[in-house]
């Protein structure tokens, strides 16, 4: 894309100027590929994102945290310089949602209202969870990540780390779904890398989008439960949600304007009737306070 889109997991193909702290190509590459860790420091601007807080090269990514005023971002830059946002946070009200996707994500309260167990697969800054530790403390969140790096970042510029009822996990989201034993009301699918030969063109590892891993998280799934999934635009959009159909039946999409991409919303279980829809969101505008708007979101179902 060559404009800058407010947060989807989005990108923005401006070109970037260089740090300030010049690192050759080549050895940048060689890091990366041994998984040794790559520490920059540099006051990188980019207009919109902010100047450039902290930049560092994990054996997944390549990494950068910005800040624009009160809006810090955490982003990874792709090989072609394009940085793609996976998280922002208001830093004056850390407990709420900026990014269009964040706010479908939950969108999936409409289908699970009163979720017990909730597992978000990809951590990023953790915008999602500190929106649900803040307005639904009761919840038991386990949050999984595969870069230990993402991890420690989360920690050091969000806040974000284990403790009440977060579990942050470091660890392979396959391999952990796999190994679920107490099952869980709300799944939060969005697990981005960046983009290799084992993912695909958005970043999101290819494993994440098999029929069997899909499968096997509808059985990770307690009755009545609820899997979100944040679908970037790309050439294969519609083959990715129609393999969520496949594996799930019952699929409701929602449009996250202005950016591109969607969230696709699957349930074990069947889908309530329109009118269960809306009373369950006049619920929950009243239980969550005003923090997100769910009557507002039935209005970018597909």
């Amino acid at each position: 894309m060559a404009r800058m889109s407010p947060d989807q997991r989005e990108s923005t193909k401006r070109p970037l100027r260089r740090p300030a702290v010049a690192i050759p190509l080549l050895v940048a590459a060689a890091l990366l590929a041994t998984g040794i860790a790559l520490m920059v420091w540099s006051m990188t601007s980019l207009p919109g994102l902010g100047s450039v807080e902290h930049e560092e090269v994990s054996a997944y990514s390549r990494i950068r945290i910005r800040r624009a005023g009160d809006i810090r971002a955490l982003t990874f830059v792709r090989d072609n310089g394009e940085e793609a946002v996976q998280s922002r946070v208001d830093l004056t009200a850390p407990h709420t949602l900026v990014s269009p996707y964040a706010r479908r994500m939950f969108a999936s309260y409409l289908y699970q209202p009163q979720p017990r167990r909730v597992l978000i697969v990809g951590l990023g800054g953790g915008a999602m969870v500190r929106f649900l530790a803040h307005h639904d403390p009761q919840v038991h969140i386990d949050a999984v990540e595969i870069d230990p790096v993402v991890v420690r970042l989360a920690d050091q510029y969000f806040g974000v780390r284990t403790g009440g009822n977060v579990h942050v996990h470091t660890a392979d989201a396959v391999t952990f779904v796999e190994s679920i034993t107490n099952s869980y009301d709300l799944i939060l699918m969005d697990a981005f890398l960046r983009p290799s030969s084992d993912t695909d063109a958005t970043g999101v590892p290819t494993r994440l989008k098999t029929i069997a891993f899909l499968q096997r998280l509808k059985m990770a799934l307690a009755p009545g439960g609820v899997v979100a999934f944040n679908v970037n635009e790309h050439d294969t959009m519609a083959d990715d949600i129609a393999a969520v159909s496949t594996a799930f039946g019952n699929v409701t999409v929602y449009r996250c304007p202005p950016a591109d991409n969607k969230v696709v919303i699957a349930a074990r279980g069947n889908m309530p009737s329109e009118d269960e829809l809306r009373s369950r969101a006049s619920a929950l505008d009243a239980r969550f306070g005003g923090a997100l708007s769910f009557a507002d979101l039935i209005g970018d179902r597909e």
